[in-house]
């Protein structure tokens, strides 16, 4: 049997296990048990990864890149690093390769097995990337797997009584809430909420601004050359202060030369406090609207698990205390993750069920709720029609009818929305399948358009012509449902003949 690992990709750092002869195994990079999530270039071309590229990251800025994981998934996110563009899944398959190279030394065998985390709240765009940056990094992703889960698998195994639990994930970049029933090692996710451009850069972000403002300093000399590397060292210096107010009331920040000046600056708890409050209070919010999506109260919560290393900041713990119940903080927050990871990839690597080293079950359920865009033909307005919605088991399917409005209409567009609104916008709209019309005519033609959204919430989104006297046709229009296992019957005996794209911002 093959080794298969778990890797936590994160945004400020990654890290990889492997479960083997009954345990759970954090393996070291570069002599450490998490790498830094940075690449660098230097002017020979050389390309540095991790602790090197953080080290690269204050002297050359502009040739480094950090916390590129916010914008997988983007296309319209692209570095220059050395008069070279550089996307977000370009850096994710540098840093995963290196991983999967250190990890092959490790173990003594290569290894090409993997389950890769990422935030629950991701879209389908940024997993579809993510598992892109995997392959080529010669990675076989065996799954994509939520960070709250990993964390709940690794905390929650093999405890006797059933649980609900509350995962708070915040991490450098991403914040994610999970909550989570545990049954015998049964993981099912409830629901999930998030925000994936919120995380601990923004807490540094906040008192940098603070400090840069005190010091005066201008857009412009933050954009110069050596105004970019101040910033960088500002940043580092932040987040010293940052683990220092996790313990103690007062940190200092002392730097003898930036900005063509000196900085000597004491922070107490309550400023930190107040000029992170805002982002705070948006965590709150998500965990509040994550227990009405569920059904529950702060009540029927047994544990609230902090994941991500950025759920050290002490006002995290308080404030989760005193909105939900005093937290669990594992000694290896930083590793918590890939170990999860690992024991759901020592599960999908066996071969059978007896040689299955833990067995465990996992059920996710979608982030965002995924539609079509179609004229309502009472009101004569263009909606959003919801063909999947948040907090649905994956892998799950949704499926509706469509009609033309014109008569000898050559062309079907089925626009596709990611959104809670039945209001379509351009922000919203993911992607487009246009299906010919084979033979148009002055009556109505329809089309059946199916999601289908597989284990690791990637969107497939199929679409075929089918004619109005059609068994499908018939029973959507007499019981007002799509018989979506007959339409997956009539596709896979070729009766239906489907146009079909994968929706990727990345092409």
């Amino acid at each position: 049997m093959s080794v298969a690992i778990g890797i936590d990709l994160g945004t400020s750092n990654s890290s990889v296990a492997v479960y083997r002869k009954g345990k759970v195994e954090t393996i070291p990079i570069d002599g450490r048990k998490t790498m830094p999530s940075v690449i660098s270039c230097k002017s020979d071309g050389q390309l540095l990864v991790g602790n090197s590229a953080k080290a690269r990251l204050y002297i050359d800025p502009n040739n480094s890149i950090a916390s590129s994981k916010r914008f997988i998934g983007s296309k319209d996110k692209v570095y220059n690093v050395q008069n070279t563009n550089v996307t977000p899944v370009d850096v994710a398959r540098n840093i995963l390769e290196k991983i999967r190279v250190e990890a092959s030394k490790y173990i003594g065998e290569e290894v090409k097995d993997a389950v890769i985390t990422i935030p629950a709240y991701f879209t389908d765009e940024q997993r579809e990337a993510t598992r892109k940056a995997g392959q080529l990094a010669g990675l076989n992703v065996l799954r994509l797997l939520s960070e709250p889960t990993a964390a709940a698998i690794a905390y929650g195994l093999d405890k006797e009584r059933n649980q609900t639990i509350m995962v708070y994930d915040l991490g450098g970049g991403t914040f994610d809430v999970s909550i989570l029933r545990v049954e015998n090692n049964h993981f099912r996710v409830v629901a999930v909420d998030g925000d994936s451009m919120l995380g601990g850069d923004d807490f540094d972000d906040a008192i940098a601004e603070y400090l840069m403002s005190k010091m005066k300093v201008s857009g412009k000399v933050r954009k110069s050359s050596v105004g970019s590397t101040s910033v960088q060292q500002l940043k580092e210096a932040v987040e010293e202060l940052k683990k220092e107010l996790s313990e103690s009331d007062y940190a200092d920040i002392i730097i003898p030369d930036i900005f063509g000046s000196h900085l000597d600056e004491e922070i107490d708890i309550q400023t930190f406090n107040s000029l992170t409050e805002p982002l705070l209070k948006r965590t709150i919010d998500k965990m509040q609207e994550v227990l009405k999506e569920a059904g529950l109260t702060k009540n029927d919560i047994s544990r609230v698990i902090l994941v991500g290393g950025s759920t050290r900041m002490r006002a995290v713990q308080e404030m989760v205390a005193k909105q939900i119940k005093q937290p669990f903080i594992a000694d290896n927050i930083d590793e918590i993750v890939a170990q999860g990871a690992a024991i759901m990839a020592a599960n999908l690597s066996a071969p059978d069920l007896d040689s299955t080293p833990v067995p465990i079950e996992v059920e996710e359920v979608t982030s965002h709720s995924i539609g079509i865009g179609m004229v309502d033909m009472q009101t004569d307005v263009f909606r959003v029609y919801h063909l999947i919605k948040k907090n649905t088991k994956l892998p799950c399917t949704g499926g509706e009818i469509g009609y033309t409005i014109h008569p000898f209409q050559r062309e079907i567009r089925f626009q596709v929305f990611r959104t809670e609104s039945t209001v379509p916008s351009d922000e919203s709209k993911i992607g487009e399948l246009r299906l010919k019309v084979k033979r148009p005519q002055a009556s109505p033609s329809c089309a059946v358009a199916l999601f289908e959204l597989d284990q690791s919430g990637i969107l497939t989104f199929s679409s075929a012509e089918v004619k109005r006297e059609s068994q499908i046709v018939r029973s959507f229009e007499d019981e007002g449902e799509m018989n979506i296992p007959l339409i997956e019957s009539m596709i896979r005996s070729g009766e239906l003949k489907t146009e079909k794209v994968v929706i990727d911002t990345n092409k």
